[in-house]
């Protein structure tokens, strides 16, 4: 069976401080103003979307996990380790 897989990564810069462990919903307002009021109907669709995803090839050697959607406060520009992935 074909399948629309979808892989996306996006690196969206954060303004002011973040404390450590301050989850994704906790630092919508360091996003750009542009983008603050569409977070939470992005995570929205991205769960829609989540709900018709499948595992390929489920049980077998070549099972592909390809129900996927997280998010994480990367640091890795202070030379520090990513903030705990968050399940969206």
């Amino acid at each position: 069976m074909p399948y629309l897989r979808f892989n996306l990564q996006l690196a969206i810069p954060l303004t002011g401080d973040v404390p450590v462990g301050a989850s994704p919903k906790d630092v919508v307002n360091k996003l750009p103003i542009e983008l603050q009021d569409k977070m939470v109907d992005f995570a929205r669709e991205v769960r829609r979307f989540r709900k018709y995803a499948v595992i390929i090839n489920e049980g077998k050697d070549s099972e592909e996990i390809t129900v996927i959607a997280n998010c994480h406060i990367c640091r890795h520009d202070e030379g520090e380790s990513c903030d705990p992935e968050v399940e969206i």
